[in-house]
């Protein structure tokens, strides 16, 4: 390949924008398909764009196709795209596409065995979760890892009411909760962590806030993974995440632990706790805040270490996005083979959000209680 990389972001809305922003920093050349992208202003007059992949000009080279549209239109985009160029490299945005959508998509490849697909997703490649691991290995190294608590939260509404990360398929899972398994996975036991996704969720640890029009907006999911003796015994793991904030319903309150202590000007929280015996560590990734309020610069994440012997606290500097994409570019265009697509995040969003349709069942807290969670049927 010889001159600058030439990427074709399809879809232009925030994170084909954002896309768009990263990849010409990095030096590549950008062209836009959106229909709507020209009128809407959103694209300069001198990039390059075309309403659909069809209508782009014939001798248009393009090493890596950038898949930004809303989930549903995934599997289209792509298919237009190897319909064009049958070797084609092509980068989807998280979720790959709607859970029962996976055997089309695995299908879809296999007629174009020479093409490649990476699903991005930023938290995959977040350094701080393999810095915990580091600091408890030489820290706590003789305390296994009981507990894993991931929280993910953001106050959407601005967002839904302007049309924008509206998700009815997976409801609270379609936003957050890939992420979430993303850093669950950098905390885990690769075994342990297979197992996990692999396992039904119960209908009597998962707590809905149902919502008559968004499906649901707060979910609370609570798992003991059995793990082997050699891997420390079982891990209890618990997840939640929010797309209306603080006013999250009574049905799926955040638990204690997922709520931050000091004021904040972001209703963003990315969390993660790991317990292993008698230490407990917390990741905060940014946004950041000082006990007053005062946001830390952008991509500064904090591990903060508290036990026996006393509390410590990291500062990580890292661009888990820009990892992502520079992953997800060496995957694509590098000697490597091709790379494995793996769904088993997506199916498990998926079961959650099936459960979260079907039961209507009590869910029993972690200290025992039982609580009423009316789910939509």
């Amino acid at each position: 390949m010889s001159g600058r990389p030439h990427v074709c972001v399809i879809g232009y809305g925030v994170a084909g924008r954002l896309h768009h922003r990263l990849l010409a920093a990095m030096g590549m050349s950008v062209s836009v398909v959106d229909p709507d992208a020209r009128t809407r202003g959103a694209l300069a007059p001198s990039c390059p764009g075309a309403a659909t992949v069809e209508e782009l000009p014939a001798d248009l080279r393009v090493d890596i196709w950038s898949v930004c549209t809303p989930t549903a239109a995934h599997i289209g985009a792509v298919a237009a795209v190897l319909a064009r160029d049958p070797d084609a490299r092509i980068l989807v945005e998280k979720p790959a596409c709607r859970s029962w959508e996976g055997p089309e998509l695995t299908a879809l490849l296999g007629a174009y065995d020479r093409a490649r697909l990476v699903v991005m997703n930023q938290y995959a490649h977040a350094k701080a979760p393999a810095m915990l691991q580091a600091v408890h290995a030489e820290f706590a190294p003789r305390h296994p890892v009981t507990a894993v608590r991931v929280a993910f939260s953001k106050d959407r509404r601005e967002d839904i009411a302007a049309g924008r990360f509206v998700d009815l398929d997976y409801g609270v899972f379609g936003y957050e909760w890939l992420h979430m398994l993303a850093v669950l996975g950098g905390l885990l036991p690769a075994p342990a962590f297979h197992r996990y996704l692999q396992s039904d969720p119960a209908h009597d640890t998962l707590r809905i806030a149902p919502d008559p029009e968004l499906s649901s907006t707060a979910a609370h999911d609570l798992t003991t993974v059995g793990v082997g003796a050699d891997e420390g015994g079982p891990v209890e793991v618990e997840l939640y995440s929010t797309i209306v904030g603080p006013d999250a319903p009574r049905g799926a309150l955040a638990p204690q632990w997922a709520r931050r202590p000091g004021p904040a000007t972001d209703s963003r929280l990315r969390l993660a706790r790991v317990e292993a015996g008698p230490v407990e560590f917390t990741l905060e990734l940014d946004p950041v805040f000082l006990p007053g309020g005062t946001p830390l610069p952008r991509n500064t994440h904090r591990l903060t270490m508290d036990g026996p012997r006393g509390y410590r606290e990291w500062l990580i500097p890292d661009s888990p996005m820009d990892n992502a994409l520079r992953a997800s570019i060496a995957a694509l265009l590098g000697p490597a083979g091709r790379p494995a697509l793996d769904l088993r995040p997506l199916d498990r969003i998926g079961r959650l959000a099936r459960v979260a349709h079907d039961a209507r069942t009590p869910w029993t807290t972690p200290s025992g209680g039982r609580t009423s969670a009316a789910l939509p049927t």
